[in-house]
């Protein structure tokens, strides 16, 4: 290898920190540089979750089947569980491993390095913290063999690179996120931001309220459930789609403890690079909880047209408002609310009580 290649591989490094380049660019240098087949930068949370997890050199679905079949948990893998005691940028090679005894203990595990061919590794811890850690490794086959003393020195000097980069792109996720709070609070928004795995990284002062009542959305190791129980599937199945990309927002409607009404929840991804991947990766934002009713009819009543009446059902409907607790608070009978209610739904282009609530409060 040439000191060139290492020299090349290290300003990628710094590009990837900055976003200038893909992650998966500067792993890829760093895999021809190491005489490797590919390279992975993966990050593991508490409980072996695993934020992110890039591989180059390999089929994507390398990487989704390593965490299908537990790769990230410590008890399975050793290059995890003796990995994760080494101090930052301590650097240890296959011979640091238990990989053989891994492989017939956990017989998923061992198909994986098999169908795979990821028989040697050498790896670093990147970033050790209590909630977060990110480590860099190269990726052998059986072919290739451990790595020589001169892979293993380029490798050292390179993490050291790819370490001040994870630290600077992780320094930009935390002012982002702060900023995207900041401009939350300004528009008095209810609102949580879940990292890869799900869990609460932050959320307004009308969220941590929400929160406290513990009528709509409690907190379950770090995440987001549901006061009722029947509704938890929906709520999860709404972020986990987010976190996984694809349709703008994800919306779900939520019981309140002991009542009819409902809160609107969107769930939306967050664009953000790949990795490291600590910072928010979806947003959710709660309709409903502090809307202003009286403000909310007048803007409904003058852009769509309705009436007095049906205005300030509209504005009941998007508080989370059930018709039947409608009807019963204005004394009438529920039938007369519902045909508002189609009158209202066809009269501002919406098509569901949910759509509603998402609407009305930006007004």
């Amino acid at each position: 290898m040439s000191q060139k290649a290492v020299d090349g591989t290290a300003e990628l490094f710094q590009a990837a920190g900055l976003g200038q380049v893909s992650w998966e660019t500067a792993l890829d240098g760093l895999a021809a540089a190491t005489g490797s087949t590919g390279a992975q930068l993966i990050g593991l949370g508490s409980e072996a979750t695993v934020p992110f997890n890039v591989m180059t050199g390999v089929p994507l679905e390398t990487g989704q089947e390593f965490v299908a079949v537990g790769g990230g948990d410590p008890a399975i893998n050793s290059r995890v569980r003796i990995g994760l005691q080494a101090a930052e940028l301590e650097v240890m090679d296959e011979t640091a491993f238990t990989t053989a005894a891994d492989m017939r203990l956990n017989p998923e595990y061992g198909e994986w390095i098999r169908a795979w061919d990821m028989h040697h590794c050498c790896l670093t811890n990147l970033v050790k913290e209590p909630e977060r850690h990110a480590g860099l490794a190269l990726l052998r086959g059986e072919r290739q063999g451990n790595v020589s003393d001169e892979q293993k020195r380029a490798f050292a000097v390179l993490a050291g690179q790819a370490r001040a980069a994870v630290r600077t792109q992780m320094a930009l996720e935390a002012q982002g996120a702060q900023l995207l709070i900041g401009a939350m609070e300004a528009v008095r928004a209810t609102a949580f931001f879940c990292d890869g795995a799900g869990r609460v990284r932050g959320m307004t002062a009308a969220a941590e309220a929400l929160l406290s009542a513990g009528d709509v959305l409690r907190l379950r190791k770090g995440s987001l459930t549901t006061a009722c129980e029947p509704d938890r599937r929906g709520l999860e199945a709404a972020l986990a789609k987010a976190l996984a990309g694809g349709a703008p927002t994800f919306a779900v409607a939520v019981r309140r403890l002991d009542s009819d009404d409902r809160v609107f929840i969107e769930v939306a991804p967050m664009p953000s690079a790949v990795a490291p991947g600590f910072g928010p990766r979806a947003l959710v934002i709660v309709h409903g909880p502090g809307v202003d009713q009286a403000r909310v009819a007048v803007a409904a009543g003058s852009l769509y047209g309705l009436s007095a009446s049906e205005a300030a059902i509209a504005a009941q409907l998007a508080t989370g408002r059930s018709p039947a607790a409608i009807a019963q608070e204005r004394r009438v009978s529920l039938g007369t609310v519902r045909t508002q209610v189609r009158r209202i739904y066809e009269k501002v282009g919406v098509a569901s009580q949910l759509e509603l609530a998402a609407r009305l409060p930006r007004l």
